[in-house]
């Protein structure tokens, strides 16, 4: 019971974190990974998840964490700024880049978590 209640939360935040990605300048990518996750999060809940899918999303949060890796250590180089309350611009965008890689690395555990749970057993 504790497993589906702690599955669905973490669809809804998923399916948070797609849909406040409508206004990022590259919002297809974010979306299909938060979404797809959240879909596995359901699955997972209702015991209908399947290892092919968990597998495609590791795949993507993996190169969404390659693709934004850079960004959070120039983040962790500049030491003071919070991820979560610091404007974007231009001239910094670590914070962004942060924020992503952050977001793909929360999938990524989420799915790791999931595939664990069900990935095939060896029997002695």
């Amino acid at each position: 019971m504790i497993f589906k209640i702690v599955s669905l939360l973490l669809a809804a935040y998923f399916i948070f974190a797609g849909a406040v990605q409508y206004n990022d300048p590259d919002p297809l990518h974010w979306m299909l990974l938060y979404f797809t996750s959240s879909l596995a999060c359901i699955l997972a809940a209702l015991g209908k998840d399947k290892l092919p899918l968990l597998y495609a999303i590791i795949g993507m949060a993996g190169i969404e964490i390659a693709a934004t890796i850079d960004g959070f250590f120039d983040w962790l180089r500049t030491g003071n700024e919070n991820l979560i309350t610091a404007k974007m611009t231009d001239e910094k965008p670590y914070i962004e880049l942060g924020r992503e890689f952050l977001g793909a690395l929360i999938s990524l555990v989420v799915i790791i978590w999931l595939w664990y749970r069900k990935r095939p057993k060896n029997s002695k």
